[in-house]
């Protein structure tokens, strides 16, 4: 029981009371983008390029290692995303699985992250890949790569996608409108 009652104990220093309340500010700014961004890098997230990356409103990025997190130009963080650095399991877990694991994340140049992603710690997300919408990714993703499903799973090679005269740099929509 005595284990039980020192894991509930709060322990805080004002640097961590100033990347939660920063978190907290960049999880509620819906607009502009950059904003978020640099909310993220006040807190210690790693963004090279705040004003080319974009974080979308209710993106949550780890809350006690933000500085674990690099975000790398060019990506996007669609809503909802949850962005993990660490893991920490309940005391009778530790006897199983060991302490707290705390690692590397890695979003990657040009990635794209669909809506309510979950990314795990220790995983880096290659340049150009696409993570869809809901999917748990708990492994590396490779260059320009697209993965959905729990767990993410290699749907195809983005380079396979052919862009044509119609299609290059435009909205595709699945009434043929323009």
């Amino acid at each position: 029981m005595e284990q039980y009652k020192k894991a509930n104990r709060l322990f805080f220093s004002f640097g961590d009371l100033y990347k939660a309340i920063m978190g907290l500010i960049a999880y509620h700014v819906p607009y502009p983008s950059f904003i978020t961004a640099l909310l993220h890098k006040m807190r210690g997230v790693r963004i090279k390029n705040v004003w080319s990356v974009f974080i979308a409103y209710h993106v949550v990025i780890d809350s006690i290692h933000p500085d674990m997190v690099e975000i790398e130009e060019g990506a996007w963080l669609t809503r909802e995303v949850k962005i993990l650095a660490h893991y920490n399991p309940t005391p009778l877990q530790r006897d199983i699985v060991g302490g707290k694991k705390i690692e590397n994340v890695k979003i990657g140049k040009g990635a794209f992250v669909g809506v309510g992603a979950i990314i795990l710690p220790g995983v880096t997300i290659g340049e150009g890949a696409l993570v869809g919408p809901g999917s748990v990714v708990t492994k590396d993703i490779e260059d320009y790569m697209w993965v959905a499903g729990n767990p993410a799973q290699p749907i195809k090679s983005l380079k396979e996608l052919k862009a044509g005269p119609d299609n290059n740099r435009s909205v595709v929509r699945s009434d043929g409108r323009k």
